[in-house]
């Protein structure tokens, strides 16, 4: 999971012309591979249950579809707009919402809400022996992996905005 070093052994490949080419193309999949194992890791059980009754076509259009959907989000992104997500922290499952703002405008551009996930995935570690599991080191690392399951780099936000009961 270092880019540099992958970027490095691309560095390192480019001398091999067209050999290059095809060993370039084998570790970008080895690597997409390898984080679309952790994404499905970390998948609810019902949506992978869900996944595994798809038929082979179907998974690759869906696969295709999201990824290229991610990818032309990336490209398209005006360099005037801001990400900003909005996290609501429920007692049970944290919402959030993705809101693509025009620098200087008072309303949302695009806005995209991410699949809920269950509060205590994000916030807290079992391995804990606090009663509240409470994890506060751990969060940010949770959640910028979440945010890569559903597309998005965390790196591109521009803002945080959040919502927690009782505070």
């Amino acid at each position: 999971q270092n880019p540099a070093a992958l970027s490095h052994a691309f560095t390192i490949l480019a001398a091999f012309g067209s050999q290059a080419r095809r060993l370039r193309s084998l570790l970008r999949r080895c690597w997409l591979g390898a984080r679309l194992l952790l994404a499905a890791l970390r998948l609810p059980e019902a949506a992978c249950e869900a996944a595994a009754t798809l038929g082979t076509e179907r998974l690759d259009d869906s696969l295709q579809r999201t990824l290229g959907r991610a990818a032309e989000e990336e490209e398209d992104a005006p360099k005037s707009e801001e990400l900003v997500l909005a996290i609501d922290v429920g007692a049970t499952r944290t919402k959030l919402l993705l809101c693509a703002m025009t620098v200087g405008g008072c309303s949302p551009g695009r806005v995209r809400r991410l699949p809920p996930v269950p509060t205590a995935r994000l916030w807290q570690n079992p391995a804990l022996e606090s009663e509240d599991k409470f994890d506060p080191e751990g969060a940010p690392a949770r959640v910028r992996d979440y945010l890569l399951t559903c597309g998005v780099v965390s790196s591109r936000l521009r803002r945080l905005l959040f919502s927690v009961p009782g505070t």
